[in-house]
């Protein structure tokens, strides 16, 4: 410990070399004493006001020399007492960075039992490749603590989705990373190479379990899951590092095995967005994040029947040429089949091109087209949009140039009134290699972000949105649900206040901008009494394919309950 400094006014101690030639105490001092001269006359009022201005002159040019830190860490402080103001708090929501995984995680998935998966693999890191040093950690968001999962392959951009049973099934990953013409003995780019390998994550023993190895490598592929429990997978890189040129296979989970579609060929760029809609048909809606054909023939937005491989075109859509990095989402409820367009940047390289704009489609039309939605706040690659509860999104992070952290914006879109409300905004900047879920108690978790910046800093924290909805009184419960539900009937559920809807949302498996199977979809109900609630649920597996939700039931003023898990049987 270092000394502690003499109080002010205090007297030196005395040198024990002279202690013996001072006076005695009180004794008289002769008159060469130094302690004898007179003492200094008080300083004038003149004198005391030339310090006083000779101080604030120093102090006033100290203030300027640092005014824009001095500036930006008095905003900070203040922008950081207004967000947490209650009344600000229940129109904005807040943010909160609650902890630091220090996972470079590539997908996220929200698993049955309310904690999330968190999977990396080599993260973007080729010494972790080499090493092959692949990662998964769980994340609790109750406990909000992490555990390492063994990972036996480089999952780093596969695919993934969710099979009936809960199992969260991944598909493809890395066999080699990039090698760039500089880099290369014979000036060649060589490109990325998938992988055959597939896995199960089951949630409850908690570990991977291996199946049966695809038909074709894919690297940046996108997985989505039919009506009937089969997982079609599409598009990626192969294991000479070339797109697929439109081979189709699909997951059959009696045998863990992939099954080939000769008759199914369709190319797509990589991470193609994909949605299951009411008919049986998959929605592309023309979003993808990296690599395929830039030709707008080739990303056109349409209806693929996989029964006979037609492609209905779905026109319109705005600014058809900055498609890549864009979000899709199938807005609440599901029944109505309206897809919204989110954002996006130029197909090629590294190009700058950003956009603001929105689109919607209405895919219950027979000839649906695309009609321009309101703009973003701002322009955006690579936006996270998640479904809430209350039936609106939340569309926060991205970036507006390519793999920039320049975005800390947030808003809110209403399905009712068809805009965007600007909301609190996040404290960490989220682009390439970034993930959003809604949690079990409605809040929204983000995790990652990959920008190209000086330092190339893989971002590890976790930060969580907590909606205006958490703050406008007392939330409604959910005393009793059946465990498992059964599309086509009614069920009752006992609830500690009146409700006013009642919705099935189903776990997100975010990577890459895509996340196939978000989706809310309404149980209408049709009868309440004091502390029951009688609602029917959706027939058609298309709408509510086989899976476990979250179950939301909110108070009639957009306040919901914390979700109850229940199993939607196929």
């Amino acid at each position: 410990m270092a000394d502690r400094p003499r109080r002010s006014g205090s007297p030196p101690d005395p040198d024990p070399s002279t202690v013996s030639d001072l006076p005695a105490p009180g004794g008289p001092r002769p008159l060469d004493d130094p302690r004898m001269a007179p003492v200094a006359a008080a300083p004038t009022a003149s004198r005391r006001r030339r310090r006083l201005l000779q101080a604030t002159i120093i102090v006033l040019v100290v203030i300027a020399g640092n005014f824009p830190y001095m500036d930006s860490w008095a905003s900070d402080r203040y922008d950081e007492w207004r967000f947490h103001q209650p009344g600000y708090v229940r129109d904005n929501g807040r943010w909160d960075i609650v902890a630091d995984s220090g996972s470079r995680s590539i997908h996220a998935a929200l698993l049955r039992t309310g904690k999330v998966l968190l999977m990396a693999g080599s993260g973007n890191d080729k010494n972790n490749f080499g090493a092959k040093r692949f990662e998964t950690v769980l994340w609790d968001p109750t406990a909000n603590s992490f555990q390492k999962i063994y990972t036996p392959w480089d999952v780093f951009c596969a695919g993934h989705a969710f099979l009936p049973n809960g199992d969260l099934l991944i598909a493809g990953g890395t066999k080699a990373y990039e090698v760039l013409a500089q880099d290369a003995p014979d000036g060649k780019k060589k490109e990325y190479e998938g992988l055959k390998d597939s896995y199960l994550f089951d949630p409850i023993s908690q570990r991977y379990v291996k199946t049966g190895f695809l038909q074709h490598a894919r690297w940046y592929p996108t997985l989505v899951t039919l009506a009937n429990g089969a997982v079609v997978a599409v598009s990626g890189l192969n294991e000479n590092g070339d797109i697929d040129p439109g081979n189709t296979e699909s997951y059959d989970g009696a045998s863990a095995a992939w099954i080939e579609h000769p008759e199914l060929r369709k190319e797509f760029p990589t991470y193609p967005s994909l949605l299951l809609t009411a008919d049986g048909r998959l929605f592309f809606s023309g979003a993808d994040a990296g690599y395929g054909p830039a030709s707008l023939e080739a990303r056109q937005s349409g209806l693929w029947n996989l029964t006979n491989n037609q492609f209905q075109a779905v026109p319109g859509l705005p600014l058809p040429e900055v498609n890549e990095t864009a979000g899709t989402v199938l807005l609440a409820p599901a029944q109505d089949q309206k897809v919204m367009f989110i954002g996006g940047g130029g197909v090629v390289g590294d190009t700058q091109v950003t956009t603001d704009r929105t689109a919607i489609v209405d895919l219950s039309k027979p000839q649906p087209a695309w009609q321009r939605g309101p703009d973003l706040g701002s322009p955006k690659r690579y936006p996270g949009a998640v479904l809430l509860p209350d039936d609106t999104m939340l569309v926060s992070g991205g970036s507006q140039r390519y793999r920039a952290k320049d975005t800390l914006t947030a808003e809110i879109y209403d399905p009712a009134t068809k805009t965007f409300r600007p909301v609190a905004d996040p404290h960490v900047g989220r682009d390439y290699h970034s993930e959003y879920l809604l949690l079990p108690d409605g809040r929204v978790a983000v995790f990652g972000s990959n920008p190209l910046s000086d330092d190339n800093t893989f971002d590890t924290r976790v930060e969580v949105y907590s909606p205006p909805y958490l703050y406008a009184g007392e939330r409604p419960v959910i005393r009793s649900a059946p465990a498992t539900i059964t599309r086509g009937t009614t069920i009752t559920l006992r609830t500690s206040q009146k409700i006013g809807k009642v919705r099935l949302i189903r776990p997100g498996a975010y990577t890459h901008v895509t996340d196939t199977e978000q989706r809310s979809v309404a149980l209408p109900i049709t009868e309440q009494a004091d502390g029951t609630v009688t609602v029917s649920v959706p027939d058609n597996p298309n709408v509510l394919p086989g899976d476990w939700y979250m179950l939301f039931v909110d108070n009639g003023g957009n306040v919901p309950s914390v979700a109850t898990w229940v199993h939607v049987t196929p």
